[in-house]
């Protein structure tokens, strides 16, 4: 059975991007040298990687395909950061982006290497994607990367995988590290189905490098002010006052709505070596 759906998947990808082959190539994948002088197409593999552990630092979640929320909220934040660079992905006069349902299933391909199937789409995430029957399409709003960055190092070859460590990194001054993980990845089993493939691997596991993840910390304040573009300066519940960096964008912006004495909660990581704290998400 599961082999008959990797066959009837393939086609559908098939025909779904069968007349984008005329079109620039600005989107097709650059090829990076590995270990052993191999080069494989692994350059794009970035974007989903970046989107799994975004996905997992600031929502506190695992790597797990068979959890509905976990699934497409990491398809969101995959689709909402780069599913534009698809050339059958529009945006919409409300600004929605309109996701093609077979992209988004080229896409779930590339994040789950033990994909089968979209799997039903949970209440959890329905302000963020929704599905439209008429259209075959998701509607999503934009994503917002913000101010950091993924950077992969360490190459690993196996025998029909791929190893490497995965960084988040603030894109901001010295370069802290927001969390670290070793991603494995195997060959995409559709890619040769899909006419010029984006990603030719597929994620299988995402674990975090113990000791090294910066872990996530909620609290509750009340806002005092800026002291510059990147620092916030607030009173906790305990009357404390302490001063916060942000890098975020969607931060920043709920940031500079507040006003002096506002109360706010937030989510933030808390760097052990330098005592620098940073607020990655106001709730």
């Amino acid at each position: 059975m599961k082999k008959y759906i990797v066959y009837l998947i393939s086609a559908l990808l098939l025909l779904g991007t069968a007349g984008c082959s005329g079109k620039e190539k600005d989107a097709e994948p650059q090829q990076a040298q590995m270990e052993g002088g191999q080069l494989q197409d692994m350059a794009t593999m970035k974007e989903p990687i970046d989107s799994l552990v975004r996905c997992m630092l600031e929502n506190d979640k695992t790597y797990d395909p068979t959890n509905p929320e976990f699934f497409w909220s990491a398809l969101y934040y995959f689709l909402g950061n780069y599913g534009t660079q698809n050339p059958l992905v529009t945006t919409t006069e409300e600004g929605q982006i309109k996701v093609p349902k077979k992209v988004v299933q080229e896409y779930a391909i590339a994040l789950f290497a033990n994909y089968d199937d979209l799997l039903p789409l949970p209440g959890d995430v329905s302000n963020s994607i929704s599905y439209d029957e008429d259209l075959d399409a998701y509607l999503l709003s934009p994503g917002d990367a913000g101010l950091s960055d993924t950077v992969l190092s360490d190459y690993k070859a196996g025998e029909d995988s791929y190893t490497v460590t995965a960084k988040l990194l603030n894109d901001v001054g010295e370069k802290e590290t927001l969390g670290e993980w070793t991603v494995t990845m195997q060959k995409n089993v559709f890619a040769d189905g899909i006419e010029d493939p984006r990603y030719f691997y597929s994620v299988s596991s995402v674990t975090p490098v113990e000791g090294l993840t910066t872990p996530l910390k909620n609290a509750s304040a009340f806002y005092n002010g800026l002291s510059d573009n990147h620092t916030v300066e607030v009173t906790l519940e305990d009357g404390t006052i302490e001063a916060f960096q942000f890098y975020d964008a969607a931060v920043s912006e709920k940031l500079h709505s507040l006003k002096e004495g506002d109360a706010f909660s937030f989510v933030y990581t808390c760097d052990d070596e330098t005592g620098a704290m940073t607020i990655q998400e106001i709730n």
